[in-house]
């Protein structure tokens, strides 16, 4: 009777580290490893040399449609140092997450066409695995609504996952990234990574 518990419990733990194994694979690949691609979007995005940031977000009006849902794909992230694109969803939940980069909308922070802080959030283990490696002067490239806004990284930092100062208004047009941290360690992980980047341009999307 003992050797037939075993054998099922070992059975159950196969069966649920099987399942894991197979989501975790399906939300590394909702991200395009495509170099080619994400080099296409602009032909200065080697160029580290640091650009005056913009003061303030103009676009023309759009048609005010409904609210996306959670989950529901709204624009992609590009980053060309990484040669990743990976989609913007609506919201930071759980299920929001296993689907893309998620726009955190609250308190202190606006969407990609409006004055503020833009905060993106992402698994560290899946579209945001590789984010360590980038370094001040990278630009990022948010195609959103129409428009492409490229933000360039002016700082990187290590905070406590309570930190209440990163999610916060800012007057200006800037970006934050922020994923869990250290990046290879096992549960739910103690610190956060942020990258904050500042609005340097803003053109039509072709």
């Amino acid at each position: 009777m003992i050797r037939i518990l075993a054998w099922l419990l070992i059975a159950s733990g196969g069966v649920v580290l099987g399942f894991n194994a197979y989501q975790w694979w399906g939300q590394i690949n909702i991200a395009i490893d495509d170099p080619k691609l994400a080099m296409a979007i602009s032909d200065d995005w080697t160029d580290r040399s640091e650009e005056p940031a913009l003061s303030k977000v103009t676009v023309p009006g759009t048609k005010k449609g409904p609210e996306p849902v959670s989950g529901q794909r709204i624009g992609e992230l590009a980053i060309p140092r990484l040669g990743a694109i990976l989609p913007i969803v609506q919201g930071t939940d759980d299920e929001a997450l296993k689907k893309g980069v998620g726009l955190y909308q609250g308190y202190g922070t606006v969407k990609p066409d409006h004055t503020g802080h833009v905060v993106l959030s992402g698994h560290r283990d899946t579209v945001f695995r590789k984010v360590g490696e980038l370094k001040k002067g990278d630009r990022l490239y948010v195609n959103y609504n129409g428009y492409i806004y490229t933000y360039q990284i002016r700082k990187t930092w290590i905070t406590d996952a309570e930190d209440r100062t990163v999610i916060v208004p800012i007057n200006r047009p800037v970006l934050s990234l922020t994923t869990c941290y250290p990046f290879d360690y096992l549960g739910s992980a103690p610190d956060r990574y942020i990258i904050r980047a500042e609005l340097i341009e803003i053109k039509k999307n072709a």
